[in-house]
């Protein structure tokens, strides 16, 4: 292993003592930098002094986090709408499909798979009650999982909606470009969730061939931003007019007549409304501290597959069976930024590491390890030694 960069990182993040406790529960929430408090200081500071004219200063923010998000997603000129969850931007997203505009005289179609986070599951399943139709697509086998998706699509088909990585096992989507294509030859929208991939996994989405999907994600993970800072990618030059829409989204509309419902164009069609600009004066700091610090996402998946390397070799080196802790059946270069182990006791294990300070979570019977650039080799392998302690009771 090249040299532990997580101790050089570590008096940047004193606030949230990621040197004195072994976070693994960085894919779900990671540390904030010390920095961040100036984000959070700025923005009253701006508030107090501007008043009602602090939007300026607060939409320069806003920017600032797009710009960020433009450079994951390697487009320069990337139209992204910003919102404080993924659930308020797939709302949006589901408002605007035509089929809610326009009518049709069949059931409504989505096609999903059953790998996709709470925000999309209990949404789709709660449609279900409108008569629309949900395709659920079962992750396993992943191997031929683009080819079953593809086989849903036709013409009925009103939307694909799908994960880059699934939320439960890491598992790398890689095949999510092909499904894309699929979906846009049929001029059907794909909406990719990218949450789990997004500054842990490069995301260009040229590589990826996802120039014509929806893409969303956001800052509460990987990005160390925390809440607030979710964002939704639209397809180059695509116009949308969502039914579910904010009163932001007439900023552009200059020439509105009375009593009609405008909207800007690209992004500004996907404004929401007024907010709290404290999560993003927040991320703004994060982000410039990431460049200070040369963490590049290509920088961040070599630390990320190095810890995940560490902690899969040593589980893998214990010898347990698999009814103590099985590790994934996907490969380790198809795996994304945290270590998803199944057991059948994985509320038990994420409660007796916590009593030892070690903090990581679970998915039903997947046990969820994930590592964070300020986790140090020498906590990784405190962790190590833990589990397999707790192997012999549970």
């Amino acid at each position: 292993m090249t040299q532990d960069i997580a101790l050089s990182l570590q008096p940047h993040y004193e606030n949230f003592k990621v040197s004195e406790r072994i976070l693994l529960s960085g894919h779900s929430h990671q540390a904030w930098p010390d920095v961040a408090k100036q984000g959070l200081l700025k923005c009253f500071d701006d508030a107090a002094k501007h008043i009602d004219d602090k939007w300026q200063a607060a939409f320069e923010k806003a920017d600032r986090v797009r710009d960020f998000y433009r450079g994951l997603l390697g487009e320069r000129d990337a139209q992204i709408a910003l919102g404080a969850s993924t659930h308020e931007l797939l709302l949006r997203f589901l408002s605007d499909l035509s089929c809610f505009k326009r009518p049709v005289n069949r059931p409504i179609k989505i096609v999903t798979t059953d790998g996709e986070f709470h925000s999309l599951r209990r949404q789709l399943n709660r449609l279900k009650a409108l008569n629309i139709e949900i395709e659920v697509v079962p992750v396993q086998p992943s191997a031929s999982l683009a080819e079953r998706i593809i086989d849903k699509l036709d013409e009925k088909t009103d939307a694909v909606m799908v994960s880059a990585v699934f939320f439960a096992t890491s598992e790398i989507f890689k095949d999510v470009g092909v499904v894309a294509k699929a979906a846009a030859s049929l001029n059907v929208p794909c909406l990719v969730d990218a949450y789990h991939a997004l500054n842990v996994v490069p995301f260009n989405l040229s590589l990826w061939q996802l120039e014509s999907a929806f893409v969303v994600a956001g800052g509460y993970k990987y990005c160390q931003a925390g809440e607030g800072n979710c964002m939704l990618r639209l397809p180059t030059n695509y116009q949308g007019s969502p039914i579910i829409t904010g009163w932001f989204a007439e900023f552009d509309v200059l020439d509105q007549a009375p009593g009609k419902v405008g909207f800007g164009p690209g992004q500004s069609a996907f404004a929401g409304s007024t907010y709290d600009p404290v999560s993003h004066y927040r991320a703004a700091e994060v982000f410039d501290f990431f460049e200070a610090q040369n963490l590049a996402d290509t920088k961040l998946r070599e630390i990320s597959q190095q810890q995940i390397t560490q902690l899969w070799q040593g589980i893998e080196a214990m010898g347990l069976s698999n009814d103590i802790l099985a590790l994934p059946s996907h490969a380790m270069a198809n795996n994304a930024g945290f270590l998803s182990l199944t057991t059948a006791k994985a509320s038990d294990w994420v409660a007796q590491l916590a009593e030892r300070g070690i903090l990581c979570d679970s998915r039903g019977d997947q046990l969820r390890f994930g590592p964070a650039p300020y986790v140090s080799k020498a906590q990784l392998n405190q962790a190590l030694n833990v589990v397999e302690d707790l192997a012999k009771g549970i």
